[in-house]
């Protein structure tokens, strides 16, 4: 006993059995490395002065085979397809599309599926006011569509907040958010084809001077022009402006 006694005081005496210095604690609240970041709250019309820039993604966004890289070159792969629009009526707005290097996404397939989603009769054609075609890079466009990589985004859309997460519209430009074109967003599920068609219609009814509304009643489509990127206020999941009832 008289040995064991001693052991123990030379131990502690060495401090081979002392607890931690508090540096080396974790808090309990801290997040799990690689953890994915909270989703933005922010809206892309606040101004840049109104809440710091949100922290770097930790790790890349990617589905089916896609990855998106969180910054990229600020370079573009031009959509070579021109695709007239199907109707004479209301205003025509020609527009081109570029996809940034580096995106594993074919720029002509992108186009092609921005096209129909423009030229489809639920879309803002459906007004009768207005129409679209697709260009090829170099031809004559009044609206230029953008898919690019979420550091990329928030280049393109300053001083509008889109914090690496949402999309916007600048001036001419119609930003896409590659990691939204890929990843969709919560309120359209694994409907992501669904999500793109919305996303579209959304950007380009800015282009067109519409802006931000909310659900107008619970359980009622959502208007085209809600962020349902950032939730559906009550309303359903909705890609189209002309759909206004259940």
């Amino acid at each position: 006993m008289l040995l064991c006694a001693a052991i123990g005081l030379a131990l502690l005496v060495t401090g081979a059995w002392s607890l931690p210095r508090p540096s080396a604690l974790v808090p309990s609240s801290a997040p799990a490395i690689g953890a994915a970041p909270a989703r933005a709250s922010a809206s892309p019309g606040e101004p840049a002065a109104s809440s710091p820039a949100a922290p770097p993604t930790t790790e890349p966004a990617q589905a089916q085979g896609v990855l998106v890289a969180d910054t990229g070159p600020g370079t573009y792969e031009e959509a070579k397809v021109s695709v007239p629009s199907t109707t004479d009526e209301g205003r025509l707005y020609r527009f081109d599309v570029r996809v940034e290097k580096g995106l594993d996404l074919d720029p002509d397939a992108v186009a092609r599926a921005l096209e129909k989603t423009l030229d489809d009769p639920r879309s803002w054609r459906s007004t009768g006011r207005v129409r679209f075609a697709l260009v090829a890079a170099g031809e004559t466009a009044d609206l230029h569509a953008y898919v690019v990589t979420p550091g990329t985004t928030d280049k393109l859309c300053a001083p509008l907040l889109t914090r690496g997460e949402v999309s916007c519209r600048a001036g001419d430009k119609v930003v896409l958010n590659a990691k939204r074109w890929v990843l969709g967003a919560d309120a359209y599920g694994t409907d992501v084809a669904a999500y793109r068609e919305y996303l579209v219609n959304h950007e380009f009814g800015h282009a067109l001077g519409h802006s931000h509304v909310g659900c107008p009643r619970t359980g009622q489509p959502s208007p085209v022009m809600l962020q349902q990127t950032k939730g559906l206020q009550g309303c359903t999941a909705n890609p189209w402006p002309s759909v206004t009832k259940g």
